[in-house]
């Protein structure tokens, strides 16, 4: 089934409660209506009798279409689904006005990324003090070979380098995780005493905002444990321990308080 929401570019929860007679895996997507590579959310719930999830859009379009069926049987209709639009929960974080300028041009870059074009030498979209260059594929320069990293920056420049063949399959959140982590690498670690190229020191401070504006941790969790398979270092099972344990810490109030 299909099911447009007047989102308005409002900022809202939405809880979807799925009723099925038997067990069934279904398959939820919500996006911007007529655009191609604009996903807001992403899930993979398994029902039986009765489940309710909540998606999270602390950004959303004017209009939403929001997918659901049975992921093994899209012709199965003996299901239902019931929407219930509830306030956003967010948290009381701090950001520097450094950080709210950036988060101006990550919100309308991951709005449209998807349905953009990206150039071989790197597509600018700026604003005020801040660039991205978008690339249909980031490239090692050295070796003259395509890269599989989403995004990075530049430590002397804080340009960000963006790979259209991985963010057109990324949320919304997906892809505002990956640009809040660049960022802070070299907008915010040396602030607080870290060294630009700390990993888990970019990670959390990118949580601590993302979090606090009401992304979905299961955005964040996905997006990095994408990245993560693509190179099991013993590194990055350290940083996964950080950011689910940053995660549990963040929602038990210890960072934030509700706002």
């Amino acid at each position: 089934m299909i099911q447009e929401w007047d989102s308005n570019n409002r900022s809202i929860s939405l809880q979807v409660t799925v009723k099925s007679p038997t067990k069934k895996r279904f398959f939820i997507v919500a996006g911007e209506k007529d655009r191609v590579n604009s996903a807001y959310a992403r899930r993979d719930m398994e029902v039986e009798g009765e489940r309710t999830i909540t998606l999270s859009f602390p950004v959303t379009p004017e209009t939403m279409l929001i997918g659901i069926w049975n992921k093994h049987n899209k012709a199965d209709n003996n299901f239902t689904v019931e929407f219930n639009e509830v306030p956003l929960r967010t948290y009381n974080v701090w950001l520097d006005f450094e950080t709210k300028q950036f988060l101006n041009l990550a919100f309308r870059f991951c709005r449209v990324c998807g349905y953009e074009f990206a150039s071989p030498k790197g597509r600018v979209i700026s604003q005020d003090k801040f660039v991205i260059k978008y690339f249909p594929v980031i490239i090692d320069y050295m070796k003259n070979i395509p890269l599989s990293t989403p995004a990075r920056i530049g430590h002397n420049s804080g340009i960000i380098e963006v790979a259209k063949c991985r963010f057109d399959n990324y949320t919304f959140a997906e892809r505002m995780m990956i640009l809040l982590h660049e960022f802070s690498h070299k907008y915010r670690n040396p602030k607080l005493g870290l060294a630009i190229e700390n990993e888990i020191g970019a990670d959390i401070n990118a949580l601590y905002i993302y979090l606090g504006y009401g992304f979905s941790k299961i955005d964040a969790i996905n997006v990095f444990a994408n990245v993560f398979l693509k190179a099991q270092t013993d590194s990055n099972i350290k940083r996964m321990r950080a950011i689910m344990d940053y995660i549990a810490r963040f929602e038990s109030g210890e960072y934030a308080q509700l706002a």
